[in-house]
């Protein structure tokens, strides 16, 4: 795929960009539990999508001064940037714009090729922050694991996930034994 041959930007310097498409988000920092993906942008730490409003439904139109894929990327930037123990100077992207049909394609083959963490062990990250009607559920496990972003926090969300904070260090450890990425 192209968009694995591009240079990986900081994401806190993404500049605008108009159409759908697809990312990959690395992490190159020293943070312990991230260590091992740590290796130059190899293995993403998330992969996403972003298509038109109405996409998911196949109702999508498509406008030019639209951007849903910079929009997206900057979403992901403000959640690193509430989050207490990452820092957003830390994350990398790669992104892609592309038609509609190929993202959600792509977005699939890039998850089921390199299992990024924050999309198969710890649910969360490219969440929305919920509306009125959904803001008493659970926070997701990647909240308990990086508390920070603001509609997330226990007097928006009071509920907390099934899945701990400790309980995600582990299956993210397990992860990456599983992946190969360090020794049992």
């Amino acid at each position: 795929m192209r968009m694995l041959a591009m240079e990986p930007a900081p994401i806190a310097e993404v500049p605008p960009m108009f159409g759908a498409g697809i990312y990959a988000i690395y992490y190159v920092g020293d943070h312990e539990l991230y260590r091992p993906i740590a290796d130059g942008c190899r293995t993403p730490i998330y992969v996403g999508k972003a298509v038109y409003p109405g996409g998911r439904k196949g109702l999508a139109t498509c406008e030019e001064d639209e951007a849903p894929l910079w929009a997206r990327i900057k979403e992901h930037r403000a959640s690193l940037e509430h989050a207490g123990d990452v820092a957003v100077e830390d994350f990398r992207v790669r992104y892609l714009v592309a038609v509609d049909f190929f993202v959600s394609l792509a977005e699939q083959l890039m998850i089921r090729q390199f299992r990024p963490v924050w999309n198969t062990v710890v649910d969360g990250f490219g969440n929305h922050a919920p509306g009125g009607k959904r803001s008493n559920q659970a926070r997701p496990p990647w909240d308990e694991l990086h508390p920070g972003r603001p509609w997330s926090v226990p007097e928006r969300m009071p509920e907390a996930s099934k899945q701990s904070a400790d309980q995600s260090r582990e299956f993210i450890r397990s992860h990456w034994v599983q992946q190969g990425l360090v020794a049992d």
